[in-house]
C-alpha cells in the first residue's frame, strides 16, 4: 500500500516526503550480529529460550564490548509476535523516528542498568552444591 501510494504521489507530482517508511524491527541472528558489530543496533532483544543456546550464548557478551544495550526476555514465541512469525531468537531495533525517540531512550537506560552494568550475576558461576561423589 505504501508503495501504491508512493507511485499515486509520483504520477501526480505531488512531493515524495509525505510518505513515511515503516521502520523496521529486524530478526535473524546473522542480521543482527552484522548490525552490532557495525554499530547501527539501538537495542537487542533476546529470547532465554533458543534450543541450542549456543546460538545466542556469545551475543551478550558482544553487546557488552560494543556497548550496545540488550534485553533477555521469556519467550521466542513472543518475539516472533512482534515480527510476525512463529518463532525468532533475536530481534534487533535500529535507529528511530525523531517522535519514538524518547521512548526507546528510555528503553535503553533501563536495559543498560539491568543488564550491561549489572556486573554481580556474572561473578557467580556455581551454586555451591557438590556431587554425589564429592
Amino acid at each position: 500500500q505504501r508503495l501504491k501510494k508512493l507511485a499515486e504521489a509520483k504520477a501526480k507530482g505531488e512531493s515524495l516526503d509525505t510518505i513515511k517508511r515503516p521502520l523496521s524491527v529486524i530478526s535473524g541472528i546473522n542480521h543482527v550480529t552484522s548490525l552490532v558489530e557495525s554499530d547501527r543496533a539501538k537495542l537487542v532483544v533476546i529470547a532465554h529460550d533458543v534450543d541450542p543456546i549456543e546460538v545466542v550464548v556469545w551475543l551478550p557478551t558482544l553487546c557488552r564490548k560494543k556497548n550496545i544495550p540488550y534485553v533477555i526476555v521469556k519467550s521466542k514465541s513472543r518475539l516472533g509476535a512482534l515480527i510476525g512469525k512463529k518463532n525468532a531468537a533475536v530481534v534487533a531495533l535500529p535507529e528511530p523516528r525523531k517522535e519514538d525517540k524518547a521512548e526507546l531512550t528510555t528503553l535503553v537506560g533501563i536495559a543498560q542498568e539491568r543488564y550491561n552494568n549489572e556486573t554481580e550475576h556474572r561473578r557467580q558461576w556455581g551454586g555451591g552444591k557438590l556431587g554425589p561423589k564429592a
